[in-house]
């Protein structure tokens, strides 16, 4: 189902991208560094690679549809003295967020480069064994530069949240983290 719907998803982009120019497909991959882990000492780390489709409002604003894969690995122990159980447990699981996408641009650099506000919110569904589930928030700044060519070259640093409730740990983590991300718009 997973591939049917990334197939989808990839045949409609192609489709719309270059039948019009108010639409947006945008591939981008980056790092997450986790600094929080609230109740636990620990944060983790990991990778996140994204496609979203959207519309673009004349160049205002976009809004879209988001899909991905995000990995994230690391140690976590709990932060009550109190509590018998101290061992240093690993956490290695992915997500399969769906997302909603939007970047509002604010400034000039010059005509071809602009920076902006981007936020986005969903929810990462149990797909399987190797996937957590959780709600997510991610809000920051995003950089554009336009070319010549319809593909477009952005770049974002973010504040991530995200919910990661996986039932084999019974553990209910608020994992928070920046985001770096480099990726291409095609208008």
């Amino acid at each position: 189902m997973r591939k049917f719907l990334l197939f989808l998803m990839i045949v409609l982009s192609a489709k719309f991208t270059y039948a019009q120019s108010s639409v947006y497909t945008l591939l981008q991959g980056g790092a997450n560094l986790g600094f929080s882990n609230e109740g636990y000492k620990g944060a983790f780390n990991g990778y996140h690679l994204h496609f979203i489709f959207g519309k673009n409002f004349n160049e205002s604003a976009f809004l879209g549809l988001g899909i991905g894969n995000e990995k994230f690995q690391g140690d976590y122990q709990t932060n009550d003295p109190h509590q018998d159980d101290q061992k240093v447990y690993k956490y290695e699981f992915n997500t399969f967020p769906i997302f909603i996408d939007g970047r509002l641009p604010i400034g000039y650099f010059n005509d071809a480069s602009r920076i902006g506000l981007l936020a986005n919110a969903g929810y990462a569904p149990g797909i399987g064994p190797a996937y957590d589930k959780g709600a997510l928030f991610k809000a920051g700044f995003f950089y554009l530069h336009d070319g010549m060519s319809k593909t477009k070259f952005t770049a974002s640093l973010a504040y991530g949240y995200q919910q990661l409730t996986k039932n084999a740990f019974r553990k209910d983590f608020q994992h928070q983290s920046f985001h770096l991300t480099v990726g291409l718009m095609l208008k």
